[in-house]
């Protein structure tokens, strides 16, 4: 996604996007033009004022509005792990907290500092530290300036603390009355400052906020956030939720993030009788239902979500969690054998007995306009074999710009094929993309004897011309068998890529290599037709800061005009 601000990985890791140098720009006009054209005219126009409109001030000249009293609607989880007293721990590093620095601490990356701010932690901390840290904040945070003002940061802290307040009624007056004017505050900063230039997942948590806000106290100015809420929430609920039920940018840990603040929403537009609340209660609801059916399609068997784009373990709630904290079961027809497709966000697999699972991808990379989070991944795979994985994504190491961000967005972590060394999607940046491939054609068909995934892309045009990749995957459960055709004008390399994961050893014999979990019991069996398969390592980043080796299985053959290739994974 794109974005202003900065940088690196996180609990809630999408709240800061690193600013491209204009001399990166500038060096590749091209690149630039193919990454701008593909904007909406209102992301440049708000990125524009941006630029140049001063942040307004928040002092707010109205009576600050009352609480109105309801239940507070918790998260899913609640963990005391972020915050011991004395330090603090996101992106698996711990800082201490102190000091004239303390909300904004030297040698902690900006999504850090954004995860500080978040005040995702108060649910699980004693009273006595809650009203310390709002106190202490409210303290140093008098204008909007520093990373605590962000619209992003204020749209997930004042959901938090308007649920403190609903929890704890009987915390010192003064902090409460001190909170209800700051979050006045925070919520005009927001109202004036929505994330039109960036738009995705931004803007709807933005929308959220000002619903929340809104249903949650008393007075004009809080109809008001209502009111301008209310429009952007429905608006961009029908703009970012596919047919399919699946968020438009592609993300299992977005679309389960964004799922869990619909649905709080949808508990706080229950407890109110202000307009537009049953109108929003019930859109919310059905919205967050359609996420969760989709979002059920894309777990592995060991109940996490599969690492396909900008996803990682640890950020979002589970699918168990979400289903368990709302009180939503999660359909599935056929647990012994089922073919499954999201036509829309073009995501396709094949699960059998409960212990073997497959996703394909054959989607594109995201919304044209918002591809940020989207990876040149097409016609990528994941595999689960005994309840286990065994052919893995990447995941996402940071999204500060540098070697590991390229790399996990890289068409070369991920297990599709990789022409001439380059990416399938002209990638740079934390967030951006230039060029991109176009989805030419996915389907899926099953029969007595086992089902059929097939996917499509033709890439952007180079020098040489265009590149044209078909991956189809028949699989009866023990058996997947692949086949790849590869068209691109003159002669050519490719790279076949297939990532195991850690833990996982490899054993060659012959013209065939087995995949064994530890003590050498065989879980898979890889064949290729002429293959010249080779072993090497892999990094994995299941989570944000957490880096993993694993084997890598790869081939690389030369061709001219087309490439046909063949080659089997045999289930143990």
């Amino acid at each position: 996604m794109f974005a202003p601000a900065v940088n690196n990985a996180g609990h809630r890791p999408d709240a800061v996007r690193q600013r491209p140098h204009w001399s990166e720009a500038l060096a590749h006009p091209i690149r630039s033009f193919h990454t701008v054209r593909h904007l909406h005219a209102k992301q440049i126009i708000y990125r524009a004022l941006r630029s140049v409109q001063p942040v307004r001030r928040t002092t707010f000249d109205r009576p600050v509005p009352s609480m109105l009293r309801r239940t507070s609607v918790h998260p899913c989880d609640v963990t005391s792990s972020m915050f011991d007293g004395r330090s603090f721990c996101f992106l698996n590093r711990r800082i201490v907290w102190g000091g004239s620095d303390r909300w904004q601490p030297a040698g902690a990356d900006d999504l850090w500092v954004f995860n500080l701010h978040y005040f995702r932690y108060l649910p699980g901390i004693p009273s006595h530290a809650a009203q310390a840290l709002l106190a202490d904040w409210m303290s140093v945070h008098h204008g909007p300036h520093g990373a605590g003002w962000h619209p992003y940061p204020i749209s997930i802290r004042v959901r938090e603390w308007t649920e403190w307040l609903c929890e704890h009624r009987a915390a010192d007056p003064a902090l409460r009355w001190a909170m209800t004017e700051s979050i006045a505050r925070q919520v005009e900063c927001l109202a004036h400052r929505l994330e039109l230039d960036v738009m995705g997942n931004h803007l709807l948590e933005n929308a959220i906020t000002l619903c929340w806000a809104g249903l949650s106290f008393a007075g004009m100015r809080a109809d008001e956030w209502l009111s301008l809420g209310a429009r952007l929430f429905l608006r961009e609920l029908r703009n970012q939720t596919l047919p399919d039920g699946s968020h438009y940018e592609r993300s299992p840990m977005y679309q389960a993030l964004l799922a869990e603040a619909i649905l709080r929403l949808s508990e706080v537009a229950g407890q109110s009788a202000k307009p537009k609340a049953a109108e929003i209660h019930a859109a919310s609801r059905d919205a967050g239902r359609r996420m969760l059916r989709s979002l059920a399609r894309m777990v592995h068997p060991d109940g996490q979500y599969a690492l396909v784009n900008d996803t990682a373990f640890g950020v979002a709630p589970t699918l168990e969690s979400l289903t368990a904290r709302f009180g939503i079961p999660v359909e599935v027809s056929d647990p012994r054998r089922h073919l499954w497709s999201l036509g829309a966000s073009g995501y396709a697999g094949y699960c059998h007995e409960q212990d073997r699972y497959l996703i394909f991808n054959a989607g594109p990379i995201g919304p044209n306009h918002q591809p940020g989070h989207g990876h040149a991944d097409m016609l990528s795979f994941e595999l689960s074999s005994r309840g286990r994985r065994v052919i893995t994504d990447t995941g996402v190491m940071t999204y500060a710009p540098g070697a590991a961000r390229r790399h996990d967005r890289s068409t070369a972590a991920h297990n599709t094929i990789e022409i001439d060394g380059h990416d399938q999607s002209e990638l740079w940046g934390a967030f951006r993309c230039g060029r991109r491939p176009s989805v030419a054609r996915m389907w899926t068909e099953e029969r007595s004897d086992g089902a059929t995934l097939l996917g499509r892309y033709r890439g952007p045009r180079r020098r040489w011309g265009a590149v044209g990749h078909e991956r189809r995957i028949f699989s009866n459960g023990r058996l997947l068998a692949f086949s790849d055709v590869v068209t691109a004008a003159g002669p050519h390399s490719a790279a076949v890529r297939l990532h195991v994961a850690p833990g996982l050893q490899l054993r060659r014999s012959r013209n065939a290599w087995t995949i064994v979990e530890p003590g050498g019991r065989p879980i898979a069996a890889l064949a290729g037709d002429g293959l010249p398969w080779s072993e090497s390592a892999s990094p994995y980043h299941p989570e944000f800061g957490r880096e993993v080796e694993r084997p890598c299985l790869h081939a690389s053959v030369s061709f001219r005009d087309r490439l046909n290739l063949k080659w089997l994974l045999t289930l143990s």
